[in-house]
């Protein structure tokens, strides 16, 4: 008799352990999910920092993106492969943006800033004829994207 009431004893703990521990290891998951967020989003933050201070730090690639910008078109075949390479470098950023969007590690409040700042870059007429010259070097979802924010603007 009391090796049974030890028995019930025993498998009460058992059972309040494995829902503590279930729920210890929720916390810490849900922990872990928020700290993988942020440095994602970190990354994300310091990827388009640095290109914007190298373009900013260097007065020759601004003069070049101004330029660019207004009329990719009419830049020499150095200038626009500079340009086109500057302008590919910013893209791929986002699109790395919107595919950690879609796959929930970036939440959906962090891509905004960064859509409007696709936007702000791809509206002037330039930056449209290079990005119609360099879009078959992104995923389809990631064209549908700027082609769909593009038409938006117009």
């Amino acid at each position: 008799m009391w090796l049974d009431q030890l028995a019930k004893v025993t498998g009460i703990c058992s059972a309040l352990a494995i829902v503590i521990g279930a729920i210890y290891a929720s916390i810490e998951l849900r922990n872990n999910t928020r700290a993988v967020r942020a440095a994602a989003f970190q990354q994300v933050i310091n990827s388009f920092a640095q290109i914007s201070f190298e373009i900013a730090n260097n007065r020759d690639l601004v003069e070049l993106f101004l330029r660019g910008a207004k009329d990719f078109k009419s830049l020499n075949e150095v200038d626009r492969a500079q340009f086109s390479f500057m302008l590919l470098s910013f893209l791929r950023r986002a699109e790395n943006v919107l595919f950690q969007s879609s796959s929930h590690v970036l939440s959906n409040e962090h891509w905004p800033g960064i859509r409007n700042s696709v936007a702000a870059i791809l509206t002037p007429h330039g930056s449209r004829d290079c990005w119609i010259e360099i879009k078959d070097r992104f995923n389809p979802e990631f064209q549908g994207f700027v082609d769909s924010l593009l038409s938006a603007r117009t």
